[in-house]
């Protein structure tokens, strides 16, 4: 009973499918053969009213400086021979002959000249019109004049009028309607079968959707969908595959980040407690020997203290619970602040610490917090794999939209392979000397997540080992007038 009322219920999806399909495509048929109606009688009415202005210029080239009112109608009809088509009467107006007019009935069987036929009246003026009427036979008939203008001769010497049977347009608006109804038989066939292989075809994509869904929930991360079409659920099959794999390298980085995290911090501790249990139960320490272990404990609390920190305040920007700031820093100013602070560090191991600005102030809106921490580990990586008489030059550069840091050293590089890994959080290109370079590996971690706060760029470049690094930092700048500084 369940699969006949699933059954009953599709049915009925696909009557109502099939009659919007119809009613839709319908509306869509009518719409477009009106449209098409009026676009076939515009354009063929177009076209007569310029294959007449031709002929019209044709004649009278034709002519040239001959006048015309003496000629004899078998001259006329003999001219006009040489231009007239099969579906086309041609008709020859002298401006001596009264033009004729338009007949209609009137009261008592009678019947009364009207004015001038309108397409000649409007030829006299220069102009070309339209008008449908009947002809001498009762048929429907297209009528237009053009004026006949002669070679050194001012003004027009005669009128040329031309009719065409109606019955032509009727013929072409009818073969569009016939291809356009052919087109709305195939379109709609060809909708009913798309419409019949979807109905088809949703209940098993959607029941792989379900299963996978139910084995992800139990834990099973490595399911994925896979569906050979593009459609919609196809569309709800990559959704469902993006979420998996966000969820399972969440879970892969929480598991990374959770060992790297009780490695560093398993080593400091350890280095603490050999040392405070050799103070506290070794009573052969010297004092100079205990000296130096409060020494060494006291280093690592302090980079305890600071590994913590900087997870708290990584954690605080991945959360989304740090905004950008709105203060007007004069960047030249906080650049030469950074590298003072940097300068006793850089004399201690004969560094050239080199800084290049602009020769104006140059104003961001920013926190300075967030940007001095930037350049703050920016600097204090570049001086300590730079060694002793190398040179790290800050060069700052500004365009009309960006400004561009460029931090250059002379340091021992970085492998090529290792470019792609700097900003994870506790990497390390040289590993074997991790301990012996302070510093908790998130500097670059935390630089990123407060460059791309204010969707800012970042690159680093070295070609290898002993070559070098070049950090590049492209920040958005909007020029601010220096008289708005509060």
């Amino acid at each position: 009973m369940k699969w006949l009322y699933r059954t009953s219920i599709h049915t009925r999806l696909m009557v109502m499918s099939i009659g919007i399909i119809l009613v839709g495509f319908s509306l869509l048929t009518v719409a477009a053969g009106g449209q098409m109606s009026t676009a076939a009688r515009v354009d063929y009415e177009q076209q007569l009213q310029e294959r007449t202005r031709l002929v019209a210029q044709n004649i009278g080239a034709t002519i040239g400086n001959q006048d015309i009112s003496r000629w004899s109608d078998s001259e006329k009809n003999s001219l006009l021979a040489k231009f007239s088509r099969e579906d086309v009467q041609l008709t020859l107006y002298t401006l001596n002959q009264p033009l004729p007019g338009v007949r209609e009935r009137g009261g008592g069987g009678s019947t009364r000249p009207e004015n001038v036929m309108p397409e000649l009246e409007a030829a006299q003026h220069g102009g070309t019109m339209i008008d449908e009427r009947k002809n001498n036979a009762g048929q429907d008939t297209f009528y237009t004049a053009a004026p006949i203008t002669a070679n050194g001769r001012d003004g027009m010497v005669a009128l040329l009028q031309a009719a065409v049977s109606a019955s032509r347009l009727t013929m072409i608006i009818w073969q569009r309607w016939l291809i356009l109804g052919l087109s709305f038989v195939l379109l709609t066939t060809c909708a009913l079968l798309a419409g019949l292989q979807l109905s088809r075809s949703i209940t098993r994509p959607l029941q792989q959707l379900r299963t996978s869904a139910l084995r992800l929930s139990q834990g099973d991360f490595s399911q994925r969908v896979h569906f050979p079409w593009k459609d919609e659920i196809t569309e709800v099959g990559q959704a469902f595959n993006e979420m998996a794999h966000q969820v399972q390298s969440m879970l892969e980085e929480q598991r990374a980040f959770a060992s790297n995290t009780s490695h560093e911090l398993r080593t400091p501790l350890t280095a603490i407690r050999l040392r405070t249990e050799a103070l506290r139960y070794d009573t052969t320490l010297d004092d100079t020997t205990a000296r130096q272990y409060i020494e060494e404990i006291d280093d690592e609390v302090a980079y305890l203290s600071n590994l913590v920190q900087e997870l708290i305040l990584l954690s605080r920007f991945e959360a989304g619970r740090a905004e950008a700031g709105h203060e007007q820093i004069d960047l030249v100013r906080m650049a030469s602040s950074v590298v003072k602070e940097f300068a006793p560090q850089a004399e201690s191991t004969h560094i050239n610490l080199t800084l290049l600005t602009p020769d104006t102030s140059v104003l961001l809106t920013a926190n300075m917090s967030h940007l001095t921490m930037v350049f703050r580990n920016l600097l204090d990586n570049a001086l300590k794999y730079t060694p002793d008489g190398g040179s790290v030059t800050w060069t700052i550069k500004v365009d009309e939209h960006e400004v561009t840091h460029t931090i250059q050293d002379t340091g021992q590089g970085i492998p090529v392979d290792a470019l792609a890994h700097l900003f994870e959080r506790f990497y390390r290109a040289d590993k074997a000397r991790s301990r012996d370079i302070p510093g908790t590996g998130l500097g670059l971690s935390i630089v990123k997540t407060i460059v791309d706060l204010y969707h800012a760029r970042i690159t680093i470049d070295s070609a290898g080992i002993h070559q070098g690094t070049t950090v590049h930092v492209c920040w958005p700048y909007e020029p601010i007038q220096e008289e708005q500084i509060s």
